[in-house]
């Protein structure tokens, strides 16, 4: 080898050395790694990361021979004498290196195994790293919420215990995040779904136990208040009872035969709750005022729109008066009032109209044939051919 493929190799071989030191400091560095040297791994994280000790051995040790083959060969070319080549052209070339595999290999495969052992370690680390940016703010946000639940719970006195399953099922999950955060990575995406099935719970409690406060510090306005508002439905279901029966009267439809009648068992539910306050379960208090309350407005929705199909019920029995009478008017303008095909068709609306109970369906089918037939007859389309038969007129 010349002098001068000699000084490549040597200017070579030194920046991969210092290349290869870097990678280690800024690996020994490196925030994750630190985190998994000091984690009790397990499970498939474990399984992953065992290999990567040994990788990492292996790195520093080789590195450790390489970088000895570099500075034994920069004093040999530097310290003059007899010709080097020889010497310098076997370290730089030849199987100088001895791994800690008991193998000895040239620099080039040297430098070849430390990079591939150095990018299967990071590789891991980072594998490890992503799962745990993931993971580990969403679980920061569990452990507060179950601080805030237990905090709550002593505030309304409930037992130490009264939440195990959430407590049990938070430090599963803890275990899982710090000690093997890669069993929950599924198809390079992180799996966050226990995390939040956990969350709702421990939302939907927190909820519950602060409705609970808000029930052991104000208690009898929450029931004062409540009772004003199932007052308030009762006098609504008074005003739709009279006007289901102002229907009911008037027409015949199965839309009004339902009768609502949701108080009684409002009023029941607020007497229960006396009981519950006497034996302290502010907790139960608070789920059953929620409860109640949202009872209250479902009955509050249900009268309005049954309110509003018996007022449409009415509306549409005068829709169709009018429709009736104005057919009328223009059969009397046409000349065709008394015409014997459209006698039987407004008999019948008529009656179904303005007796009572109205059958508006069948009052619709009179309407529907009186009003067909009288176009027919104004468009010359009588198959009789006849001006009309008006003796029927008057039924």
């Amino acid at each position: 080898m010349s002098w001068e493929g000699i000084d490549h190799a040597l200017n070579r071989v030194r920046g991969e050395a210092a290349r290869v030191a870097l990678d280690l400091a800024e690996l020994d560095r490196h925030g994750a790694y630190r985190l998994i040297q000091g984690a009790d791994l397990t499970g498939e994280t474990r399984r992953r990361w065992e290999p990567e000790i040994a990788r990492v051995q292996r790195l520093w040790k080789s590195h450790e021979a390489f970088s000895a083959v570099v500075e034994r060969a920069a004093h040999v070319r530097g310290a003059g004498g007899e010709d080097p080549r020889a010497e310098l052209d076997l370290l730089l070339t030849g199987a100088s290196v001895a791994l800690p595999t008991g193998e000895n290999v040239a620099p080039a495969e040297a430098i070849a195994r430390m990079t591939g052992d150095y990018e299967a370690v990071t590789e891991t680390v980072s594998a490890i790293e992503t799962a745990w940016d993931v993971l580990q703010p969403r679980l920061g946000e569990l452990e507060a919420m179950w601080k805030e639940v237990c905090t709550l719970s002593d505030m309304v006195e409930l037992p130490a215990d009264a939440h195990e399953g959430l407590r049990e099922n938070l430090e599963r999950i803890g275990e899982t995040v710090h000690g093997d955060p890669l069993a929950l990575v599924v198809d390079d995406g992180v799996d966050t779904s226990a995390l939040l099935l956990l969350r709702d719970a421990l939302d939907r409690t927190r909820g519950e136990l602060r409705d609970a406060l808000r029930m052991r510090d104000s208690y009898e306005e929450s029931v004062r208040r409540l009772t004003w508002a199932i007052d308030d439905v009762e006098q609504a279901a008074l005003r739709t009872e009279r006007l289901r029966a102002r229907v009911v009267e008037k027409i015949s439809s199965p839309e009004a035969s339902e009768r609502l009648d949701p108080v009684p068992g409002l009023r029941a539910a607020v007497a229960e709750m006396d009981e519950l306050r006497d034996r302290g379960d502010w907790r139960e208090l608070g789920s059953r005022l929620g409860r109640i309350q949202q009872a209250v407005h479902d009955v509050e929705d249900a009268l309005r729109e049954q309110g509003r199909v018996l007022t449409e019920l009415l509306q549409r029995r005068a829709e169709l008066r009018g429709r009736l009478d104005s057919c009328r008017a223009r059969a009397a303008r046409l000349g065709l009032d008394g015409h014997r095909r459209l006698v039987a068709p407004y008999v019948r609306a008529h009656w179904e109209l303005w007796s009572a109970p109205s059958d508006l369906r069948a009052a619709t089918t009179a309407l529907t044939v009186y009003d067909r037939t009288l176009r027919e007859l104004a468009n010359g389309r009588d198959p009789d051919g006849e001006a009309g038969d008006r003796d029927g007129a008057s039924g």
